[in-house]
């Protein structure tokens, strides 16, 4: 049997069961001539039980018009989120970290990925998922990363915050006794006419 011509790779991230006409994923597949809901309803079907999981997949579009998708491991952050029981990764990574994985931990989550790594290598493969840990502000043993110097951005803020407060209670105090607000006076020119 002849293989089939491609016509074009469709890239999208969908929710398990959750796929739907909106757009992005709308759009590109009519544009690509196939029929959405034909997709939404397959993949929907097929992904019920993975509700909880962002899915990488990638609809294979065939010059005749037929298509097929295939479903790659879950997003790297989902697996360490997952491991850790945490809901969101650290909005500093340079500075803030919200957890830290044990090698074995690391190991796990580098054999359910290695399918879709550029490399078959398992300590390859937990190095590529440590740098993405890296980036999410999780510590990994085995690895040390630097934490940047100063205060964090929610220290900034904070401290911003608190500076505003206390002009505004400031001002609102001078202007409760009575302090009369500078008002600028207008200077006179050496021949006795104001300035214009």
């Amino acid at each position: 049997m002849a293989r089939k011509e491609i016509d074009k790779i469709i890239k999208v991230h969908l929710k398990g069961g959750g796929a739907s006409p909106a757009p992005p994923l709308g759009p590109a597949l009519a544009a690509a001539g196939i029929q959405v809901m034909d997709f939404c309803r397959q993949f929907n079907d097929s992904t019920r039980e993975r509700a909880e999981e962002t899915l990488p997949t990638e609809i294979i579009v065939y010059k005749d018009k037929s298509w097929e998708y295939k479903i790659k491991t879950p997003l790297t952050r989902d697996l360490v989120k997952k491991e850790l029981g945490i809901d969101t990764a650290s909005p500093e990574p340079n500075r803030v970290r919200v957890g830290e994985l044990s090698r074995e931990q690391l190991e796990r989550i580098a054999r359910i990925k290695l399918p879709d790594l550029n490399t078959d290598d398992l300590e390859m493969a937990t190095r590529i998922i440590a740098g993405s840990c890296r980036q999410m502000g999780v510590n990994v043993e085995g690895y040390y990363w630097e934490i940047a110097k100063g205060p964090t951005r929610a220290q900034i803020d904070a401290a911003e915050k608190a500076a505003a407060a206390a002009a505004a209670a400031a001002s609102t105090e001078e202007e409760a006794e009575g302090v009369p607000a500078e008002v600028p006076q207008e200077k006179a020119e050496p021949g006795g006419e104001k300035e214009k």
